[in-house]
Formats: C-alpha cells, structure tokens, sequence
C-alpha cells in the first residue's frame, strides 16, 4: 500500500512538472509573439495625412535647414541644391502614394540609410581619427542624406512631424559654425515654418481643414519670437573646453617660399616690408605685421572686417613684438632665429603658468600674415599643418602656409596678465626688473636727456616700478591726443623728441613708443607690441568682429614673477566680455526709449479698436433667428440653465419655461413694420413675432403656446412654430 501511494505521488509530481515546463514553454511562445505584435502594432500604417499645406509648410521647413547648413559652408552648393530637388521630389511622392504606400519603398530606405551610416563612419574614424571638430560637415551630410530618404515614405501626420523635428538638426549643425549675423535670417524664416507647421499639425489633428486664421498665426508667431528673445537674453554665453579637438581647418593649403619668414597677402608671397606713406596696405592690412615698424608712416584703416574671434576673455590679440629702437622705426623681428614646432594640432608651443586659460577661435575673413595672432602667452595651437614656427623671444608663432580667408585656427594661452591692484602690491626692486631683461629691452639709440628729464618729472613722487608705470600712462592719457592727421618726419628727427615736445599729437604707434622710450630712460625694460584690439562684440553670434581700424600698438613691460604686462596709454580693453543677453536687452530698451511714444500709441490704440470691431462685427448674429437663439440660450445661462449640445430649440425652451424661468429677460427684436407672414430659419427675415415671444417672456404659471416648434438640433437655428 505504501509502495503504490508512493509511485502514485512520483507520478502526480511528474506531472505537475511537465505541465509548469509546458506552462512557462506557453509563456514565452505568448510573450515572443505579443513582441512581436507590438512591433507590426508600432509599424502599422497610420491614416494618411491629407493636408496638403502642412506638407509644404514642413518641406519649406526642412529646406531651410539645409540653406543654413549651406551658409557656413556645411554642405557644399551644388550638394544642397541636389539634396533640396531630392527632397521635394520624395515628398511629392509620399503624397502621390500616401494611401497605398510601397512597401518596397521601406526596404531600400533601409538599406540607403545603413550605408550612408556607414560612409558616415569611415570618413570620420579613417580620415579624421578622433577629430571630433572635423565631424560637423560629414554630420551634415548624413542628416541630408536621412532627410532626403525619409522623404519617399511620409504618408502619415507622424512622418512629417519627424521631418520638422529633424530639420532642427541642420539648424543646430549649422549653428555652431554660424559667425555672421545674417544667419538670424535662417534661423527666424526656420522658426516661423516649425510653428506654422505645429498649428497646421494641431488643427488636422481636430479634423479641421483649409488654412488657419492668420490672426493665430501672426499670434503663435509672435508669442515663438517673444519665447526666442527671452531664452537668447537669459541663457549663459557659450564656454570653450580642451577635452575634445578645438576647431581648425583650411580651404587651401598653400605653402610658403620662405618658411618661417613673414609672408602673406592674397597670394600668400607678398613681401614682408613697411608700408609707405604713398604705396598700398602693408601684408595683412596692417604694415606692423609685416617687417619693420616705421613709426613716422600710419597706412589707411577703415571699417573691414578682418577676423571674427570667440575668446574666454577679451584682451590684446598679439601679432609681434619689437625691442631694437632706432629712432624713426622699430627694427624688423624677423631676424630673429626660429624653432620649429612639429607633430600637428595641438602644437605645444609655451609651458602652462599659474593664469587660468584663455582659448580663442580665429575665423579669418581676409588675407593675412602668417604670423598667427593670439593672446599672449600661448601653450598650444590648434593648426591645421603637420609643422608651426615660433619666436622664443616674444612667443609669436608662424605658419607655414598662407593664412587666407576661411582659415580657422584656435590658441590656448595662460592668461599672465594681472590687475592693477596686484601689480601695485608688488614690491621688487628696479635690479630685479634689469637682470631679468634682455638687453634689447633697455637699449637706445642715442641719449635722450629731455625725455629722461620729463619721464623723472613726471614720476617724482611715485615709488616702485609699477607706480612709475602708471604714473607715464595716466601723464599719456591726460596730454596727448589722439590723430592720423600729422605731418611726416623731417629728416634727421627724432620721432619721440618730436612728438612728445612739439604738439604731442599723434597716433597709437608714436604715443606706445614714446612711452616705452620713457620707461628705457627710467632703467624700466620695455618693448613695443602690435597686434589688435578686441573689436565690436556682437552678442548674437558671440563673436568680437575685429575689423581693420581695430590694428594697435601698445608697451609691455616684463614683471619678475608675473611675465610680459601689457600697458595702453591709448585704449581700454576689458577684462572679461560682456553678456550677450545683457546687451540684447539692452540694445531694446534702448531701441523702444528711441521710438516716438505719441505716434505709436495712438496707432496701438487704433490697431485695437479695429480688432475690437472686427471681432463684435464677425460675432453678431447673421439671422434674425440666429439673434433670437442667442436671447434665449442667454436668458437661461444666466439662471444656471445652460442648453445641452443635443438639445433642439424646442427642447431647451420647454425646458426653460418647465422650471419657472422668471420674466423680464431680454426680448427678442421687434418685427419689422410691412413683415408678413413667417420666414424659413436662416432666410434672414423674422418670422411670427407672436409665438416667439412666450419663449424669452416667461413666468411662473405660464405654459407654452402652442406646439408645433420645430428645431434643427444642436445648431439652434431652429424657429418656433405657432398654434
């Protein structure tokens, strides 16, 4: 007994096993195919869209995309001319077949797009390694190429919102190489089509058709603009890091005869020598970037834009340096003996000091000098050649290829230069300044007995270096003018003796060098710089837009412990760059200050009681028994009896006059005189004064009178009938 009780139980557990296994067997068949149901649930097709302006309005959308990639060279023209035919040409086709999709169709995107991806792939880990500056344009191309197969299978409402949505890539794309302000114009024709687009979206969603009111246009497109200004005016300026590969590029590397030299201009071998009072622009437009600094010879600058820089900071973009005077001219640095740099970007090209970086972007717009200009004191180039040149005595690096427009490059210096409160706290000694100097720092070409004379004059009282510094730079800013309009040099004069005691008018080259010949009089190393000024800073694009007027010269003098100090007797430069959103709201409050208030508000105030009359005239009612229904629906809300969407006139009414509605609501018109008999609903014409009134007339114990009335449902155009 015990034995059969026993198989009997192996046998039940058997089987209760088998049926769990079977069971979990069941589960997983059920749960692969309810995957696999929601997979062809999710891929479904969905109902075709039928409005064909959001088609357009989507396509505008996406094209201006690729217009604004276009626009900072993104995608070449011709490339963006063939993708935007492609384009429009796919979504013509989704609209032909948008009911009866190929299926077809879906295969060979699909294919397209993964070896796209692929292309993608290679170009960016086999040619560019892990450059990830070098992937924005093989970026573009790939969501051109996305947008371009995307558009032969849009049938549905989704496919196009994936398109709008995606048509912010290029805009993104082709905003992080965006320097120009005319790319705004991109951007707001871009803006405005994804906001028609959304409203054209919202309403087929509602079932609506035809255009929409362009009051709601010109509303959702003001509110999207107000939305834009106010995230531009509060969102931080962009930051620069040196985590990933910072931007460089070139459009045509040509390489230089004289390497190392100082070359340039359109053709990359103009010569480097000083500009005359009689020849045309030195290299570069600037003749100090090119050889020797003449101070008696001033070239013509005007308003052009030379480079756009993004920096962390503002400061003075140095080009050279200069430290043998000889009277009339600082002698070219160009003899000067180069190291070569090589290995490609980043160059190391200085050691890092205890000042936090400084990373600029150069974007050049015009031929220069291959002497790259940067902030002082950089430690690595970002440059697109395989070797760079530097100047170990002021730092200066030179390329080996002609710096034409296009050529972007960028410069990460340790920022030495220190506050005026700083430097005044330091207190060694005028010794610690002349053993650390190069003796061309302190060299003259003659005695200059006045101007050692003056300089003394001038600084008496003052103790330490930094305070005699000062002292001559505030003496400058005070008694000096500045202007271009001077005589030239006589031969034989001296250019700081004449300036500084016959008119001490001049320009920025002979005020810097009558200061740094001040300091050598006073024991104090000094030397000449050139280079630029930060120029306009435009907060749309955060980009100082230095033009050519923007060329400078001014002194640095070499502080034991702190490095090259950069002094101006002739311009302020600031400290750090000013907010965007600051100088936007800034810029608007100003423009709004400007406008005549009188004019403009009387124009507001008649905009808006055209709009109020336009709107009271397209709310008034189109029928006599239109304005009756109204009276009636009116009476019973104000008693909290509001009429039912599938209540008919007649309903509603006995509704109202059922539960003791009070007299006295409003009376419907007055029959006009001559009016006979009853007019149908919505003929325009009252019918039968008599029966109506009951309607709006009630009172408690009042009944109908008569029956009869007829209404057409919730349209509530229904008249009442008489007895």
């Amino acid at each position: 007994m015990t034995a059969g009780v026993s198989v009997l139980e192996r046998h039940r557990r058997r089987r209760a096993r088998s049926g769990a296994a079977g069971a979990v067997h069941a589960d997983r068949r059920h749960g692969l195919r309810g995957a696999i149901e929601l997979i062809r649930r999710a891929n479904a097709p969905l109902p075709p869209e039928e409005s064909v302006a959001l088609r357009v309005v989507t396509t505008l959308a996406v094209l201006a995309g690729i217009g604004a990639c276009e626009s900072v060279g993104e995608i070449s023209p011709v490339s963006a001319i063939a993708f935007s035919a492609a384009l429009v040409a796919g979504m013509l086709f989704s609209w032909r077949t948008r009911r009866h999709p190929w299926g077809v169709v879906k295969l060979v995107l699909a294919v397209v797009v993964t070896v796209v991806f692929l292309h993608f792939v290679h170009t960016v880990l086999g040619d560019n390694g892990a450059n990830l500056a070098a992937v924005e344009i093989p970026l573009a191309t790939l969501f051109a190429w996305i947008q371009v197969t995307h558009a032969f299978d849009v049938p549905a409402r989704r496919d196009l919102l994936f398109s709008l949505a995606a048509s912010a890539a290029f805009v993104a794309i082709a905003s992080a190489q965006a320097i120009e302000s005319s790319f705004i114009g991109y951007l707001a024709a871009w803006l405005v089509l994804c906001v028609v687009a959304l409203v054209l979206s919202w309403r087929s969603m509602l079932g609506r058709v035809g255009p929409p009111p362009i009051a709601t246009m010109i509303a959702a497109t003001a509110l999207a603009a107000v939305l834009a200004v106010i995230l531009v005016i509060t969102l931080p300026p962009p930051q620069a890091g040196t985590l990933i590969a910072l931007p460089n590029s070139i459009l045509h590397a040509e390489i230089l005869p004289d390497q190392g030299g100082i070359t340039g201009g359109a053709s990359g071998r103009s010569p480097a020598q000083a500009a005359s009072a009689t020849g045309s622009l030195g290299v570069g437009g600037y003749y100090g970037f090119a050889g020797p600094l003449d101070t008696a010879v001033r070239s013509t600058l005007g308003n052009e834009v030379v480079m756009d820089v993004r920096a962390t900071r503002p400061g003075y973009y140095m080009a050279l340096s200069y430290d043998l005077w000889s009277g009339t001219s600082w002698l070219d640095p160009a003899a000067r003996r180069l190291r070569t740099i090589a290995g490609g970007s980043p160059f190391a090209v200085g050691s890092a000091s205890s000042g936090s970086l400084d990373i600029q972007t150069f974007h050049v717009e015009v031929p220069l000098t291959n002497v790259l200009i940067a902030a002082s004191s950089p430690t690595e180039v970002w440059f697109p050649t395989k070797v760079l040149y530097r100047d170990p005595v002021d730092n200066s690096i030179r390329s080996p290829v002609a710096v034409t427009p296009g050529t972007v490059y960028t410069v990460v210096s340790s920022s030495s230069q220190r506050s005026p409160a700083a430097l005044s706290r330091d207190r060694a000694p005028l010794s610690a300044f002349q053993q650390l100097a190069n003796p061309k720092d302190l060299s003259l070409p003659h005695p200059y007995p006045a101007v050692q004379a003056l300089a003394r004059q001038i600084t008496a009282g003052h103790r330490g270096v930094y305070a005699e510094i000062a002292a001559i730079e505030s003496w400058m800013h005070r008694n000096v003018r500045y202007s271009t309009n001077i005589p030239p040099l006589l031969p034989g004069q001296d250019a700081v003796t004449q300036f500084l005691f016959h008119g001490r008018i001049g320009y920025c080259e002979q005020i810097s060098t009558a200061m740094a010949v001040m300091l050598r009089t006073l024991g104090i190393p000094a030397r000449e710089a050139t280079g630029y000024v930060p120029g306009p800073f435009n907060p749309l694009t955060g980009f100082d837009e230095i033009e050519a007027k923007d060329a400078h010269a001014w002194v640095q003098v070499d502080f034991p412990g702190y490095g090259w100090q950069s002094f101006d007797p002739t311009a302020n430069v600031p400290l750090t760059n000013p907010d965007p959103g600051a100088l936007i709201a800034a810029d608007l409050w100003r423009v709004a200050r400007s406008l005549p208030l009188a004019p403009i508000g009387a124009g507001v105030a008649a905009a808006a009681v055209a709009v109020g009359a336009l709107l009271l005239w397209r709310r008034r009612p189109r029928s006599w028994v239109e304005g009756v229904t109204r009276r009636i629906e009116l009476a019973g809300r104000r008693r909290g009896l509001a009429r039912a969407q599938s209540e008919t006139l007649e309903e509603y009414t006995s509704r109202l006059l059922a539960s003791g509605v009070a007299d006295g609501q409003p009376r419907p018109p007055r029959r006009p005189r001559g009016a006979r008999g009853a007019s149908l609903p919505g003929s325009g014409g009252p019918p039968d004064a008599a029966p109506a009134r009951p309607l709006d007339r009630t009172g408690p114990g009042t009944g109908a009178s008569g029956g009869g009335a007829s209404g057409t449902g919730a349209s509530g155009t229904g008249a009442s009938g008489g007895g």
